[in-house]
């Protein structure tokens, strides 16, 4: 098996089985790399690695696929091969199949990029029709929305990206984080590889253009933007990695490939190894109505690198389990680095009679916490004050209110941000 190396994926414009046991998981294997420092990188630097933004506010400009991706190292495929090849030998089994639940966000900016709920549900369709046959299914478990202008537009490996993602990240163990914002620089989207961090760091997940969600703009809006960064996402080169040289993307059954393909080159032959070049190949950089195929190998691939490095991604795990009223306050341990603005949401929900809504805030300021009916109606206010740094609950009584959906909406330093509450009588 050509079998990649923690790297920050960078998605530009020309543009996610069944659980292990618990002894599986603690077999030896090499320790992924805590974040390397090169991955967050000066805003100056982020810009240097893509064109110039030529595509007004919303930043997306349809010229080409490209990607800022470092090239593997052969040690670094190396170690990841190694690390699957001892889990293999020590009794650990590959992933077969598993459901795979989305924690997705949406980032506007100054209202730009509030796309429809009927957008998200289309992509979730498509992650499912792309990754038919794979054992992977894709289900929405949660919708959030923030308005945060310095977070629209944030880049890869940068201070807003950090921040964004410590403060909207929900159990990213168990869950795919999806990010939809307008990044630009060109950029249509990045992940990172399962390998980059430990399964419960923040960073992990996929972030993409809103306007490459199904319904956005062509020829990148079907949605493949997000089955190419959850194919990352699960552990997949992209199809020209290491152009023509062995091992190439460590899959033996996509044909090598020199270099990106863009449109829809069918015939195209770029190698002297035999086979065209996979410019059908979700993992390729065509345009995305020629987009339309894995291979057995990359599945193959993603199955035995899920269990080494996401082995929790199956499980329901505290996320899912907060519909149980005997779910602790306290879960969530504090970010990594430093107090962030961080919205935690309410614990149990779904609730019955009343729901604890966490938050936590780095400095003093005004906070406004509101619960909205559905239709935009305010049913309670649970907090307007001045507050001091910290963690904060406000407990939230359902009272008369009937079953159903409500909104808790967070304001807090210029920034809104909203959870769904699910009351169940």
């Amino acid at each position: 098996m050509r079998f990649g190396r923690p790297a920050l994926l960078i998605l530009t414009l020309v543009a996610v089985a069944l659980p292990i046991t618990a002894a599986a998981q603690d077999r030896t294997r090499p320790a992924p790399e805590i974040l390397r420092s090169d991955l967050f990188v000066s805003e100056a630097a982020a810009s240097s690695v893509a064109r110039s933004d030529a595509a007004g506010a919303a930043g997306l400009v349809h010229i080409a696929r490209s990607c800022g991706t470092p090239d593997a190292t052969p040690i670094e495929i190396d170690n990841v091969r190694r690390a699957v090849q001892s889990f293999r030998l020590d009794g650990g089994a590959r992933v077969s199949a598993g459901t795979i639940r989305i924690a997705f966000h949406v980032i506007t900016g100054g209202g730009q990029g509030n796309v429809t709920d009927a957008q998200i549900q289309e992509q979730v369709r498509v992650l499912n029709r792309d990754y038919q046959g794979s054992g992977y299914r894709f289900e929405l478990a949660s919708v959030d929305r923030t308005d945060e202008k310095v977070w629209f537009k944030m880049g890869p490996g940068t201070g807003k990206e950090k921040a964004a993602k410590q403060a909207l990240a929900i159990d990213p163990a168990h869950r795919l984080n999806i990010y939809s914002c307008a990044p630009g620089q060109n950029l249509l989207g990045w992940a990172y590889f399962p390998w980059s961090a430990p399964e419960s760091h923040y960073i992990h997940g996929v972030v993409i253009h809103f306007e490459s969600l199904p319904g956005g703009v062509a020829p990148y809006d079907l949605g493949k933007t997000a089955t190419h960064e959850v194919g990352h996402y699960l552990g997949l080169l992209h199809t020209f990695q290491g152009g023509c040289v062995a091992p190439g993307d460590e899959v033996d059954d996509t044909p090598f490939e020199a270099s990106p393909a863009f449109g829809c080159e069918v015939g195209r032959n770029t190698c002297p190894q035999a086979g065209d070049d996979p410019v059908h190949n979700y993992m390729d950089y065509s345009d995305d109505a020629c987009l339309t195929e894995f291979t057995a190998g990359q599945i193959a691939r993603s199955q035995d690198i899920v269990p080494v490095y996401r082995p929790s991604l199956f499980r329901a795990g505290p996320a899912l389990a907060a519909a149980n009223e005997t779910q602790s306050l306290t879960l969530g341990a504090e970010p990594e680095e430093g107090r962030v603005l961080a919205y935690r949401g309410a614990i149990p929900n779904p609730f019955r009679a009343e729901t604890a809504i966490r938050f936590t805030i780095p400095t003093s300021q005004a906070v406004s916490l509101k619960v909205y009916s559905v239709t935009g109606q305010l049913v309670r206010t649970l907090v307007d004050a001045q507050l001091p740094p910290g963690d904060h609950s406000a407990l939230f009584s359902a009272g008369d209110l009937p079953s159903g959906v409500y909104f808790s909406v967070l304001r807090a330093g210029g920034v809104q941000m909203s959870r769904a509450l699910v009351l169940v009588r």
